[in-house]
C-alpha cells in the first residue's frame, strides 16, 4: 500500500522536476517554506528522506508547526512550484490523489494540512486546485502527522515511471488563478481571514462537456442544535459592508482625509437606503460579492449597489461585475465575471431565476460591456488602475483580445433532510451528506440549462449555501444585521 509521506512526495516532485534540479535543491526549497535549510543538517539528509531511511528532523517539524498556511504557500509558489515542469503539473496532482486513494491509514474526512476544505475526500473528488496550496497542505501533513521511516516499504512502491504513468490520464485537472491577482493593479477589496470560520466548504464538482471549465461549490455555515446559525455570517457582512458599498477611490478618500472611522457608519447608511428598495435580493447580492472576491479571487469592478448608482445612464441586469485574471503557463488572460444571485426555497427555481438574469445579461452584452468600459471615465479607481483598465477594456490594437465574458452565480436554498433529526452530531453529518446529494443532483440540471441556452462557450462559477428557511432568512438576516442582532 502506498503512503502519503515526505519520501513519497519527494519522489513525485523529483520525477516531475525541471532539468538540472537536484534532489538536494528540491529538498532545500521545501525546507525553506518553513524558514529552514538543508545546510543545517548532514548532507546525506535529502537522500535519506527520499528513501525513508530518516525521519524529518525535529527542528523542521517544529518550524512547520509555527508557519502559517499563507506563508508556507507563498514559498511553495515562489520556490517549489517553479522547480516542476509545466507539462508535469497535472500528473503531480493526479499522483497525489492516487496516493490518497490507496492510503487507508488516512480517514476520508481527515484534513490534509492546515485548513478545512483540504479533507482527504475533497482532494480526491476535486479537480480544480492551486498547486502551491495543495503542495503546502500535503507536505505539512506528511511532516507533522507521518513518521517517514515507517513508510520505507511504501516508498519503494513509487517506481521511476510513477508520475509519467499519469501523463495520458483522462482525469481532468484544472488550476486556479489564485496568484494572478498580484500581476494586476486591481486588487481585491475583501481580505478577511475569518472567512473560513464562517463558511465551511463541503463539496465541489466540475461541469464537463463545456468548451471552458466551469464548477459548482457548496458551503455550509455553523450548525448547532439541529439548525443552521447565522450570527457569524451577519457579523462578517457588517465587518465588510464598507468594501461592498464603496468604490476603492471612495474608501481611499475617507482614509486619506483621516475619516476611516466613518467608512462603516457611512456604508451602513447607504446600505440601509438601498435595502429599502431591494429587501428580496440584497443578501444574495452581498454573498455573491463575498464569494467572487474571497473564493474565486476575482476583484470587484462594481458591486450591485454601485451599479445601481450608475443606473441613470445605463441599466444593467448584473448583480455585480468582477475581474478574473487567469495565469495559463505564464500567459495572463482576463474574464469579466458578471454576477447573478438568487435565494429561494427550491434550488431548481433559484437556478431558473439566476439563469433568467444570465440570459438577459448575455442578450444585452454590448450594454453590459459598455457599462464596464464607462467605469474608466469615472473616479472609482486610482490613476494607475484606471490606465490599466483602459488598456484592458479598450485596447489600442485590434489584435489585442478584450476580456471574455463569464458568469459568477450565488444560490441560496432551503435544505431538507426529509426527516426530523434531533441528535446534534448526527444532524451535522446528515446535512453535509444532504448538501453533497443536492449538489450532485444540481449538476445535470445546470448543464442542461447551459446547453439549452447555447452558452457552452462561457465559464460559470457557482457558489451555493443552504438555509433553514431561505425565503424567510434572506430578509431576516439583513434586518437583524442592520439592527445589530
Amino acid at each position: 500500500m502506498k503512503r502519503l509521506c515526505f519520501g513519497t512526495l519527494m519522489h513525485i516532485l523529483y520525477q516531475a522536476r525541471n532539468q538540472k534540479v537536484t534532489n538536494d535543491l528540491l529538498c532545500d526549497a521545501i525546507f525553506s517554506s518553513y524558514s529552514q535549510t538543508t545546510n543545517s543538517f548532514d548532507s546525506s539528509l535529502p537522500g535519506h528522506l527520499k528513501s525513508g531511511r530518516n525521519n524529518v528532523p525535529p527542528d523542521v517539524i517544529a518550524a512547520a508547526r509555527d508557519t502559517s498556511f499563507e506563508d508556507a504557500e507563498r514559498v511553495f509558489e515562489n520556490k517549489v512550484v517553479k522547480l516542476i515542469k509545466d507539462s508535469k503539473r497535472e500528473s503531480v496532482v493526479r499522483a497525489i490523489k492516487e496516493i490518497l486513494r490507496e492510503d487507508s491509514n488516512i480517514q476520508d474526512q481527515t484534513v490534509i494540512g492546515y485548513i478545512k476544505g483540504y479533507e482527504k475526500n475533497n482532494i480526491i473528488n476535486n479537480s480544480t486546485f492551486s498547486l502551491s496550496a495543495l503542495l503546502a497542505s500535503v507536505f505539512y501533513f506528511a511532516i507533522i502527522e507521518v513518521k517517514n521511516q515507517e513508510c520505507k516499504k511504501a516508498i519503494k512502491e513509487i517506481d521511476k515511471s510513477y508520475v509519467e504513468s499519469f501523463d495520458l490520464s483522462d482525469e481532468q485537472i484544472y488550476f486556479e488563478s489564485a496568484k494572478a491577482e498580484s500581476q494586476i493593479p486591481l486588487h481585491k477589496t475583501l481580505h478577511d481571514p475569518t472567512f473560513e470560520r464562517v463558511f465551511e466548504k463541503v463539496s465541489s464538482i466540475n461541469i464537463f462537456g463545456l468548451s471552458n471549465p466551469s464548477n459548482v461549490h457548496i458551503y455550509g455555515v455553523d450548525a448547532n442544535n439541529c439548525k443552521f446559525k447565522f450570527r457569524a455570517l451577519k457579523e462578517y457582512l457588517v465587518d465588510n459592508i464598507g468594501n461592498y458599498v464603496f468604490s476603492r477611490a471612495k474608501t481611499n478618500r475617507l482614509i486619506t482625509s483621516k475619516k476611516s472611522y466613518a467608512i462603516g457608519s457611512q456604508a451602513l447608511v447607504k446600505f440601509m437606503q438601498a435595502y429599502g428598495a431591494s429587501a428580496e435580493t440584497v443578501l444574495g447580492e452581498m454573498l455573491l460579492y463575498v464569494f467572487m472576491e474571497q473564493e474565486l479571487n476575482a476583484p470587484k469592478i462594481m458591486s450591485k449597489i454601485e451599479i445601481n448608482d450608475l443606473g441613470r445612464s445605463i441599466e444593467s441586469k448584473s448583480d455585480g461585475v468582477h475581474l478574473l485574471a487567469i495565469n495559463d503557463n505564464g500567459q495572463l488572460f482576463h474574464q469579466l465575471v458578471f454576477g447573478a444571485s438568487d435565494v429561494h426555497g427550491d434550488l431548481a427555481i433559484a437556478i431558473d431565476r439566476a439563469f433568467d438574469k444570465i440570459i438577459e445579461i448575455e442578450s444585452n452584452s454590448d450594454t453590459e460591456l459598455k457599462m464596464v468600459e464607462n467605469t474608466t471615465h469615472g473616479s472609482i479607481y486610482d490613476s494607475d488602475t484606471t490606465n490599466y483598465m483602459v488598456n484592458l477594456l479598450i485596447p489600442n490594437k485590434a489584435s489585442v483580445a478584450k476580456p471574455d465574458m463569464a458568469f459568477g452565480v450565488f444560490l441560496g436554498y432551503t435544505l431538507s433532510l426529509g426527516y426530523t433529526e434531533t441528535n446534534n452530531n448526527k444532524y451535522r453529518i446528515a446535512v453535509k451528506e444532504q448538501m453533497k446529494r443536492d449538489i450532485s443532483a444540481l449538476k445535470p440540471y445546470i448543464e442542461q440549462k447551459i446547453f439549452d441556452n447555447g452558452m457552452s462557450g462561457y465559464n460559470f462559477y457557482f457558489y451555493v449555501v443552504p438555509f433553514n428557511d431561505a425565503p424567510l432568512e434572506k430578509s431576516s438576516i439583513i434586518s437583524e444585521m442592520l439592527d445589530g442582532r
